[in-house]
């Protein structure tokens, strides 16, 4: 059952109303901190809604689909649309995964008496997110998702830890970095005055920390020495061009085997069964046990 104001409630009731919704992204990862406030009225809004006054821009336009929900276990859904402003949320921004993972809330006020309080339209987290050359589009998650996510431990050939973690025990480091020079390929490959070993950082992750790509994550694909050049090369091209200059950090990681676990002195932290037996898959063809007819 919904908690919705008595003042507000009275207001929705009449013929005439002046309600308005709110949008506020509380942003995750590289962007934690950042509280970001949208609004479907014509003009910016002030609003508390008791964890301080936040401004509700009007200048990317946001615009809430057709709210999906019901009673069972389905996700509720929407779609939650804006434009792109050099005053708002940018290209750059959204490329660097500012909406990832992010905390959403849907208010609905009445904007001629903030004084009424709130109601919760919705609550939940940002899902995909589709760009294009001046709108963005992100869709809205209920918590019901996250009662649908398996929570339990499996049997795993690989470590089931999170390199750094309590449970991986490994330190969690991470070293700074800026590019020194462009390779051919200035999306992806870059070299950089590093002074760890050849393949220190192979499958490990960089986040960028100034230049285009900002705020942006991506894993690290390799770690090369070649006599006083040190190259990096990513896993996938970052959206903006990398440029001699760019700071960022970068650690490493694991690729959950026992073999890396070992070789790091972590044995006994491996979450792992590493051990448990698996089928030949040469030998695992239907009916390649059966007897034949003429073998009886």
């Amino acid at each position: 059952m919904k908690n919705i104001p008595i003042a507000l409630q009275q207001h929705l009731q009449q013929d005439a109303t002046s309600w308005c919704l709110l949008l506020r992204i509380e942003c995750r990862g590289a962007w934690a901190g950042t509280v970001l406030g949208f609004t479907t009225l014509d003009a910016p809004l002030h609003y508390d809604d008791g964890a301080g006054v936040i401004t509700y821009r009007a200048d990317n336009g946001f615009a809430p689909e057709r709210l999906q929900a019901n009673s069972e276990m389905d996700v509720d859904n929407t779609n939650l649309t804006g434009w792109v402003s050099d005053t708002g949320i940018t290209e750059k921004q959204i490329l660097a995964g500012i909406f990832d993972y992010a905390e959403v809330t849907i208010y609905r006020v009445n904007y001629l008496d903030l004084q009424q309080g709130h109601e919760i339209v919705a609550f939940g987290t940002c899902g995909e997110t589709r760009f294009t050359e001046s709108s963005w589009s992100t869709e809205w998650r209920s918590l019901t998702q996250q009662a649908k996510q398996p929570i339990g431990q499996v049997y795993s050939l690989t470590c089931r830890a999170r390199y750094g973690d309590e449970r991986c025990g490994m330190p969690f480091v991470w070293s700074a970095g800026a590019v020194s020079g462009q390779a051919s390929d200035t999306t992806r490959s870059f070299f950089c005055a590093m002074s760890q070993a050849d393949g220190w950082f192979s499958g490990g992750v960089l986040e960028w920390l100034t230049g285009s790509n900002a705020g942006a994550q991506m894993e690290v694909d390799d770690f090369t020495v070649s006599g006083a050049d040190r190259a990096l090369r990513l896993a996938l091209p970052m959206p903006y061009p990398i440029e001699a200059g760019d700071t960022f950090r970068v650690r490493q990681d694991c690729d959950k085997q026992f073999t890396t676990c070992k070789a790091k002195g972590n044995v006994l932290n491996f979450r792992g069964e590493h051990l448990t037996p698996v089928a030949d898959a040469a030998l695992a063809v239907p009916g390649a046990y059966v007897k034949s007819v003429d073998s009886a």
